[in-house]
């Protein structure tokens, strides 16, 4: 496992959902979802549920900026790992966000899940009736992307993702891997701004002294 840098804000992994649970089938020809050029010399990973509410706050607050920054300027190639791990509902908004990934629409979709949570795990918010009415908001083909979300065309690919993400980054989301080194919990712009500067300069884990996120 990297180097562990902790930052405040994760929710931790106690009893995993029970659609995790259930042996992941090996899964050929599934494309993870990334953003960024193949060429950034700095890759980071992000681990994370839909339902999380510390990955919500991530994703509202911090990754807007992060894409601007980093991503749209070629320094970064960010990874998507689905970890799965709250429920039912987690894993069919997985499986939505690929399915409208088959449409070119995977990061919006990202981007909407992360704005439609509730603040409770499987209380409706990712419902497959839901899901479909969000995409139905992206302009997505309708009949294509509801199938899909009814049949569940990627859950095998998510429960395979998450049990490896389990074994990459331990029993806690959001987490990411920059430069090799681990950073669990909520990150500031500011950690993350260090943590790819570090990673650019081959900075070694010793000198990196980690700060502990402020979650507003």
């Amino acid at each position: 496992m990297p180097a562990l840098l902790a930052g405040a804000g994760i929710a931790a992994v106690g009893i995993i959902g029970a659609g995790l649970m259930a042996p992941p089938k090996p899964v050929a020809n599934v494309v993870r979802p990334s953003e960024g050029a193949a060429t950034a010399p700095v890759v980071v990973a992000e681990y994370s549920d839909y339902q999380c509410d510390y990955c919500g706050r991530w994703a509202r607050q911090v990754e807007a900026s992060f894409r601007s920054s980093f991503i749209d300027t070629g320094r970064v190639r960010f990874e998507w790992h689905d970890y799965a791990w709250e429920g039912q509902e987690s894993l069919d908004a997985a499986n939505a966000a690929r399915c409208a990934g088959d449409q070119g629409q995977f990061w919006p979709m990202h981007d909407l899940l992360y704005q439609s949570q509730n603040a409770t795990p499987n209380t409706g918010a990712f419902t497959k009736d839901q899901l479909k009415s969000l995409g139905a908001g992206l302009g997505l083909d309708a009949s294509r992307f509801d199938a899909c979300v009814d049949e569940g065309t990627y859950l095998d690919a998510i429960r395979q993702d998450s049990a490896t993400s389990q074994r990459a980054v331990g029993s806690g989301t959001p987490a990411f891997i920059i430069g090799g080194r681990l950073y669990a919990g909520y990150q500031t712009m500011d950690q993350l701004t260090a943590a790819v500067q570090s990673a650019e300069a081959g900075a070694s884990p010793a000198a990196l002294v980690p700060g502990l996120a402020a979650v507003p």
